[in-house]
C-alpha cells in the first residue's frame, strides 16, 4: 500500500476543510520541503509526511489566532506546531512576519519558554476556548492542546481531560501517553474560573465531586505528582520540558 499517497490525500482534504484553509493555502511554497529536511535535526523521530505537516501548520495557525484573540503573551502547548514555527523562522523570518501581519493583524514574536510570564499557558487556553465557542459551563480541551497526542509527536506534550481537570504528562518517544496523568498546576478549574474561561457552576460541581471522592477534605485540585508550581509558574514535568509548553509568542513581549 502506498502510504505516502494516502497521507497526501488526507493532507489535501484537511487543507480544504480546515477553518484556517485560507491561511494554509498562503503558506510559502518551499516551507514544507524545508521543514521536512530540518525538523528531524531538532525533533528526533518526528514524522515528516504531508498530513503531519498540514496538521502541525494548522496548529500553528490556531496558536497565532490565540495570540491575536488574547492580546497577551501566550505559550505554545505543541511541539508539532513549534516544529513548523522554528522551520519557518529559519527559512524566511521576514516572510513569516509579513504573513502574520496579513492574516492575524500583527507579527507574532517568538519568545523562548524562559521569557514567558506567569499565566501564558492559561492565556492560550482561554483564547482557544473562546475561538472554539466553548460554553463556560462545560470543560473543554481545545484541539491545539490535543495536537501532539493526536499526531503521536515523539516526546510531545500530552494533555487530556482526567477527572474533570486538565492533566498533563510528556509523551514517550513513540508519541504515546505513559504513566498516570497529573493535573496541570496552571490550568486547574480554579485558575480557569479566575480567568473567566469557565463559570462558577462548573467549578462548584467539580469541587463537590472532589469533596465526595476524598472523604471531605477535597476541593478543586491545584496540582499533584511531579508538579510543584501554581498558576503557570516554573515546574518540572519529568521529561525535559517545563510546564507543558514549547515556547511562546505575544504582542511585543513576554510578560503578562
Amino acid at each position: 500500500m502506498n502510504t505516502a499517497w494516502i497521507e497526501r490525500w488526507r493532507a489535501a482534504r484537511r487543507l480544504r476543510t480546515s477553518r484556517h484553509a485560507r491561511q494554509l493555502a498562503a503558506l510559502p511554497p518551499g516551507l514544507e520541503a524545508y521543514w521536512r529536511r530540518s525538523a528531524p535535526q531538532e525533533y528526533q523521530g518526528i514524522p515528516t509526511d504531508a498530513f503531519f505537516f498540514v496538521r502541525a501548520a494548522e496548529g500553528l495557525m490556531d496558536f497565532f489566532d490565540a495570540v491575536r484573540r488574547s492580546g497577551r503573551a501566550c505559550a505554545l502547548p505543541s511541539d508539532a506546531a513549534d516544529s513548523v514555527w522554528h522551520a519557518w523562522l529559519r527559512h524566511d523570518p521576514a516572510g513569516l512576519a509579513r504573513f502574520c501581519q496579513a492574516h492575524f493583524g500583527r507579527p507574532v514574536p517568538h519568545i523562548e519558554r524562559e521569557g514567558l510570564g506567569s499565566g501564558a499557558l492559561l492565556h492560550t487556553l482561554s483564547a482557544c476556548r473562546s475561538l472554539d465557542g466553548a460554553r463556560r459551563s462545560r470543560q473543554h480541551l481545545p484541539a491545539l492542546f490535543r495536537l501532539d497526542a493526536a499526531l503521536r509527536m515523539p516526546l510531545g506534550h500530552g494533555y487530556r481531560l482526567h477527572g474533570g481537570e486538565i492533566a498533563y504528562a510528556r509523551l514517550d518517544r513513540q508519541g504515546y501517553r505513559t504513566g498516570w496523568p497529573a493535573p496541570h498546576p496552571g490550568l486547574t478549574l480554579q485558575a480557569l474560573y479566575l480567568a473567566g474561561a469557565i463559570d462558577r457552576t462548573l467549578l462548584e460541581s467539580h469541587q463537590r465531586r472532589a469533596h465526595r471522592t476524598d472523604g471531605g477534605d477535597g476541593g478543586a485540585s491545584s496540582g499533584c505528582g511531579s508538579f510543584a508550581a501554581a498558576d503557570g509558574g516554573s515546574c518540572s514535568d519529568g521529561g525535559g520540558g517545563s510546564c507543558g509548553c514549547s515556547c511562546g509568542g505575544g504582542c511585543g513581549g513576554g510578560g503578562d
